[in-house]
């Protein structure tokens, strides 16, 4: 087992999906979008340090598979813990070369509810 599968959780895209609520506003709804795999780890930078006292709640560095379509901004949840998490950098931007033996690209993410 590889350091890679310690860390890795089974995750659900959240989808938004908003409707009239009937009085003149809308709501949101949540529903899962697709699953994936996620390498989650607790970001201890000094930079993760200073956002968190800024009032981001927790930052974390994840790594996915390539083929995994995130993009800033969206949410995810722990399929087994429950807890969700927002996408706070662009996966696109840090994906491993094309020579690399592992097809993985990298993003932040911050422990958030989702909104509603």
């Amino acid at each position: 087992m590889s350091l890679l599968d310690e860390f890795a959780r089974r995750c659900v895209r959240m989808k938004p999906q908003t409707a009239e609520d009937g009085a003149g506003g809308r709501v949101t709804t949540w529903t899962e979008d697709f699953e994936f795999t996620a390498s989650l780890a607790r970001n201890a930078s000094i930079e993760a340090r200073r956002a968190e006292k800024q009032g981001v709640s927790s930052v974390y560095d994840a790594l996915v598979n390539q083929s995994v379509r995130l993009a800033f901004g969206d949410y995810f949840r722990d399929a087994q813990s429950g807890e969700t998490w927002r996408v706070t950098s662009n996966p696109e931007e840090k994906r491993a070369p094309a020579c690399s033996t592992l097809p993985l690209k990298h993003f932040t993410a911050e422990r958030k509810e989702l909104p509603t």
